[in-house]
């Protein structure tokens, strides 16, 4: 029987010989969409309606696809537990018998007698600090190009997404996403000055285009780039 309301539901599926959670999502859309997210669960998004069958049709032809995500966030989190990159670099967690928690520009120190709890809680909040620097620095540096009167500069606020590198509010804010910090400097900016532009273009037309290109002429190649990072941190 098919459902008609919108509904979420979380399941266990067969991927490659390994049970794998799926949160399956069914709302008013018009096609199904498969992502693996930040945990390396499986995300199906599914139009109301759509039979239980369909959704594993629709799982084992992209098998393949979904095996290689999940392996690709594994090995994410595998350089994640040694390593920490910033700006593009991958600086080394080495421990300190010091117990000082310490960043340098060829490595992290990290006290020895602390808990993996304790490690995680110190390493995010050095990294929201350096991103606040970074990213009000570059909205900063940028902000001239769009000043107007009546026009008050946005907020920022550092979050960690899992679909997207950032977003403007209508309610004033530039939302910033943490793994930002990972990426080199220019993919930064790119960042910024996507949502800065949407200032005087909230959709992506040729408006907006014409924004971005009379601000960073190189913007399609960055934009490539930064899509292929999406692949390994978003």
């Amino acid at each position: 029987m098919r459902q008609r309301k919108s509904y979420r539901q979380e399941l266990w599926l067969d991927v490659a010989g390994e049970q794998v959670k799926v949160l399956l999502s069914a709302s008013v859309r018009k096609s199904i969409r498969l992502q693996v997210n930040s945990e390396g669960d499986v995300d199906i998004r599914v139009p109301v309606g759509t039979p239980k069958s369909d959704v594993l049709t629709f799982v084992r032809r992209h098998e393949s696809w979904l095996s290689e995500r999940r392996e690709a966030v594994k090995e994410r989190d595998r350089k994640r537990a040694a390593s920490v990159t910033l700006y593009g670099r991958e600086l080394p967690i080495m421990e300190s018998a010091l117990g000082e928690f310490l960043v340098t520009d060829q490595q992290v120190w990290m006290p020895l007698e602390w808990s993996q709890e304790k490690r995680d809680k110190a390493l995010d909040k050095w990294q929201r600090e350096e991103a606040r620097l970074c990213f009000t620095r570059l909205i900063e540096q940028w902000w001239p190009r769009f000043t107007k009167p009546g026009r008050e500069r946005p907020v920022l606020r550092v979050k960690r997404m899992r679909t997207r590198w950032g977003s403007l509010s209508k309610k004033g804010y530039i939302n910033l996403n943490l793994a930002l910090l990972s990426l080199p400097e220019d993919l930064i900016e790119l960042v910024v000055v996507h949502e800065l532009c949407h200032l005087e273009h909230f959709d992506h037309g040729p408006g907006f285009k014409a924004c971005m290109t009379s601000c960073l002429p190189d913007w399609r190649a960055r934009d490539k780039r930064i899509n292929q990072a999406g692949l390994m941190l978003l």
